[in-house]
Order: C-alpha cells, then structure tokens, then sequence
C-alpha cells in the first residue's frame, strides 16, 4: 500500500497586471510515499528544516513554502540563495528515495464565472486522481489518499458531495477531490445513488478505480510533515510552470528570482515527475511527458500536449484585456 497525500496551488482566481496572481494553471499534486522509506524520509526531513531553519520542534513549526521563499517566518533572516538551497536539497532528498510525484495542471478559466470556476476544479480532482489511478495499477498497489483540512475538509461527507450545486457556490479542493473519488469508486459498493458526472469519462471502465481504497482522509497539514512536504513540491511545481508559461506567452516577463530552484534542481526528480491535462478535443485525461533539461527550467514541451502553445498565446492573450 502507498501513503498519497494531496495538495493544490493556483486556486486564486485574481487577475493582476494580466495574470492570475499565484500563476495561470490549476494544480493538484500528489506526492506518493512507500511504506519502507516513510520513517526514513520523515527522519531526514526533520534534520533538513532543523539545518535550515533552526527548528527543534516541527509540531510548532508548519514548513509553508510560500513564506520560506519570500523570506517571511522561518527564513526571514536567509538570502534568496540560501532559500534556493533549500528547495534544492528537498529535491534532491525526494530523488535520492525514488518519490513518485504526480500533478494535473490545466489552465484556468478567464472571466472568474462560479460554474467554469468549479469544472476546473473537478477536472483538475479527475485528471489527478485518474493519474494515480495509472500509476497504482502500474505498481500493483493499493494507495490510500491523505488531504488537509485547510477548507474544513473533515467535516465533508460523501452523500453530501452528491447533491452539491456547482452553479451556485465555489466547491473546494478538497470537494472537488471527494467528488471525483466518489464517481470513480461508487461502482465497487453498487450504490442506488447515482453519481454526480461533471466530467465523464471518455472510456468508463478506465476511470472505474480498482486500487484506491477506503476513501479520502483529512489530516491538519501542521501535523504532517508529508503534507508539508507535497506543499513544497506543488509550490515548485507551480513557480516552474509559470516560467514556462511565458516563455511561450511572453519572454520579456520572465523573472528568474520567482523559480526557487537552480537550473539544474530537477535531475534528481527526472524520472519521477508524472504529470496529467484535459484535452478539451479529445474530452480526455492526456498524459503529458516531462523534459527536465540540466541547463534550464523548462519541463515540458508545450507544442507535444494538448496544452498547445497556441492555447497558452490566447490565454496570455485574453488575460490582457481584463482590469484588476
């Protein structure tokens, strides 16, 4: 069995100076954990934020990547090398144990409506979730799903999930996330209720999961380091992809300082990044192929996914035209 915990970035859906202000994808991440290497990791994590930030008690302590980078809390007295230096070290830490690191990340939507704002919740929740669900059977192991309770996500209960209305109020992460879990999963308990289908799936017997089990569990992110841990990641993830993005929309924007990993961060992680996106002409998860180069930041090769550069262009295109 595999522990999966769960975390998203660019949910502010804010558009400032002709950008979403925290970057223009939804992203779910999830950072897979082997049973055999858990104590290990949690072990040298701990010496890595104690080396860095002086910590010598992490239950009073919550790592949040956004701060460290900006040099608030924690790293209010280290320079933005020394910062880099950390990320750096995480990755490499992440690679050294072979951690699987699977995201969907799909660009949002434009004109802030509440219903177009939900389906790029819950495409984000699908493809992540039929990402793992790849990966699970590929292994041959069941994987359990661990999110946080940021959004008072212990109190969500599926039957609840089924009824929502996604035209009338934002959903969550953590509601997209039972949502989808539930459509995928509902097959196995013959329920009568029938399943809420926002996004259906182009092949049904694909999206039925036969390796996530139980259902999704809600832990408090101060008192896991490996929720931490996957908000790291997702933040890298995030700042990567933003330098991408305009390199493709627009190269006179790009600010270097925003990565917070050297050029060469990723080469631990080569093989071990998994990423997903909605092709919207296919109406299907697309599974999208990581290009981590020693010498840059670049990820992906836009012109092979079905997140196209021409997309991008007309994105960056569209956000021009909105005021603040």
């Amino acid at each position: 069995m595999i522990l999966i915990y769960l975390d998203e970035s660019g949910t502010n859906y804010t558009i400032k100076d002709g950008l979403h202000v925290d970057g223009p994808y939804l992203i779910m991440g999830a950072m897979c954990i082997y049973e055999d290497v858990y104590w290990n990791m949690e072990r040298l994590f701990i010496e890595l934020i104690e080396k860095y930030f002086d910590i010598d008690n992490w239950l009073n302590n919550e790592i949040h990547a956004t701060d460290i980078w900006a040099g608030k809390s924690l790293s209010s007295g280290m320079t933005l090398d020394q910062r880099r230096e950390f990320f750096d070290e995480f990755l490499q830490l992440c690679g050294k144990f072979g951690l699987p690191y699977l995201f969907s990340f799909n660009l949002k939507c434009i004109d802030g409506d509440i219903e177009k704002i939900n389906r790029d919740m819950v495409i984000a929740a699908h493809c992540l979730l039929i990402n793992i669900e790849h990966k699970l059977a590929e292994f041959h192991q069941t994987g359990v799903l661990i999110c946080d309770t940021s959004t008072n996500a212990e109190n969500l209960k599926i039957k609840d999930i089924v009824n929502l209305d996604i035209k009338q109020k934002c959903l969550t992460p953590a509601q997209a996330l039972l949502m989808q879990f539930y459509a995928m999963t509902s097959w196995r308990s013959k329920i009568s209720k029938p399943t809420p289908i926002i996004i259906p799936p182009k092949y049904e017997f694909e999206a039925n999961s036969a390796y996530l089990i139980d259902r999704i569990h809600f832990l408090h992110s101060d008192d896991s380091l490996f929720l931490q841990m996957c908000d790291i990641m997702t933040f890298i993830i995030q700042r990567t992809l933003v330098h991408d993005y305009l390199l493709v929309a627009d190269k006179n924007r790009i600010n270097p300082d925003k990565v917070p990993i050297t050029v060469s961060g990723w080469a631990m992680m080569r093989n071990k990044l998994f990423s997903s996106c909605y092709g919207r002409q296919e109406c299907d998860v697309m599974f999208t192929e990581i290009h981590p180069s020693p010498s840059s930041w670049f990820l992906f090769d836009f012109s092979a996914l079905g997140t196209a550069s021409s997309d991008i262009n007309e994105h960056y295109k569209q956000m021009q035209t909105k005021v603040e």
